[in-house]
């Protein structure tokens, strides 16, 4: 079965990789223009008489502050969600992406005119001469996309997206794209990069439309036995001391929240058997400049529930004007969870978002029996993972082919359970971890 898995991901990343190669041959030549110094770089390509082509010009940075005033332009009117912020961004390419050894790769699509009509914010990584290009974030980012303006994005779909991916990796040494978790319809409108090769992503992710208020919200979405037993949970927890939900404001609660978040996150990790990708470096630097504690403007939320002077559930996520997206949860380990704080947690971070005003609400990628009952939508999501040199080719096609058994095991019940109790054997062999796992 593991075979025929293999083959069946490894032939879909060879139509992938004769995919972008065609489409790579086909642009005829980019003419290199010499930028003045302390710009960046860019390609020059002639427009096709028929005047159908998005873009004129591929200009490169390879910092995000250099990026950022374009960058700004274009979320004004632009395809894009509340993880396409630049400050965002910026926090993890200066921690945890340069923890990894990968350097910002932002490239800018102008017209006729000079002015911005898309960006991609990527990174690159070279590992054995091979240099990948990913969208910039890892594993933090749920939702990846360009950022295209809104009057261009017809113009974008079908070839033109290959086209500017293609013109980005001449300009910038890339030999193959790893871009994953794009959905292929961004609040309703299409992502023009889905008409890139692409095979599923390993998860889907989960969302939905907030109603007008809580109540309507949990009416809709939650059964009433299960709504019964939130309220007797909250009347547990009401006797047992005094219980505060809220949203960090200060730098202080915002400390107490992250440290009590990677406190959790270790715990909840080491007792599923599953590696801490919290742990790594630089992660903690990173949300803590996102959370606005380096002096830098804050680009995520924090909520916390607090049980006398203990923190017994985190939540964070990122917003814009319309949509709000989880990013994590975490809860205690102590007696208190078996109250379900986290599932009390969301009710109030939902019911901040209605009241902000937002119409739309995600917690992310990845199936959990709580995402359920807030976001009520799964939403298919897409891997464009293909090489435009002849060694990313055969990088791309081995990960291509990772990527769809990751996939095919997490579709297969009895696989996916068989990694999980495995896990979970592990774990028990680690004298340190105690207590009930988190949510």
């Amino acid at each position: 079965m593991t075979g025929a898995m293999l083959s069946q991901a490894q032939d879909r990343s060879m139509r992938t990789a004769t995919s972008a190669s065609a489409a790579r041959q086909s642009l005829g030549g980019a003419q290199r223009t010499e930028a003045p110094a302390g710009k960046a770089a860019s390609a020059s390509v002639a427009t096709g008489g028929d005047g159908a082509r998005a873009f004129t010009s591929v200009e490169i940075h390879r910092d995000v502050a250099s990026a950022a005033a374009d960058w700004s332009r274009l979320l004004g009117d632009a395809l894009a969600g509340p993880y396409q912020n630049p400050d965002f961004m910026a926090a993890w390419a200066r921690h945890a992406g340069a923890a990894e050894g990968a350097s910002p790769l932002i490239a800018i699509a102008r017209d006729e005119r000079g002015e911005p009509v898309a960006l991609l914010p990527l990174c690159v990584r070279r590992r054995f001469g091979v240099a990948t290009a990913r969208f910039i974030g890892g594993s933090h980012v749920n939702y990846n996309l360009a950022v295209i303006r809104r009057d261009r994005l017809d113009a974008f779909a079908g070839g033109e997206a290959e086209r500017l991916l293609v013109e980005t990796a001449r300009e910038a040494g890339v030999d193959a794209y790893h871009l994953v978790n794009q959905p292929r319809l961004w609040m309703g409108t299409p992502n023009p990069l889905a008409s890139l090769p692409s095979q599923p992503s390993a998860d889907d992710a989960y969302c939905g439309p907030l109603a007008p208020s809580l109540e309507e919200h949990l009416r809709l979405y939650v059964s009433a036995k299960s709504r019964s037993n939130q309220r007797r949970k909250m009347r547990r927890f009401e006797e047992r001391g005094a219980p505060k939900l809220y949203r960090a404001e200060t730098p202080e609660q915002r400390r107490r929240l992250l440290d009590a978040y990677f406190r959790q996150k270790a715990e909840q990790f080491a007792a599923r058997g599953v590696d801490n990708v919290f742990e790594r470096p630089g992660v903690y630097e990173f949300l803590a400049q996102a959370a606005g504690l380096t002096g830098e403007a804050a680009t995520i939320d924090l909520y916390g529930f607090d049980m006398d002077d203990e923190v017994v559930a985190v939540h964070g996520g990122v917003a814009d004007g319309s949509r709000y997206c989880g990013m994590f949860i975490s809860i205690t380990s102590s007696e208190h969870a078996k109250y379900s704080p986290g599932e009390m947690l969301m009710n109030f971070v939902v019911e901040e978002q209605i009241r902000r005003g937002l119409s739309s609400f995600d917690l992310g990628v990845g199936a959990a029996t709580y995402k359920k009952m807030y976001c009520p939508d799964p939403e298919p999501l897409f891997d464009s993972i293909f090489g435009v040199t002849a060694k990313g080719r055969a990088v791309a096609g081995a990960a291509a082919a990772a990527a769809a058994l990751k996939a095919r095991i997490k579709a297969t019940p009895w696989a996916y359970g068989l990694i999980g109790k495995l896990r979970k054997a592990r774990a028990g062999h680690r004298p340190e971890v105690a207590g009930p796992a988190a949510d």
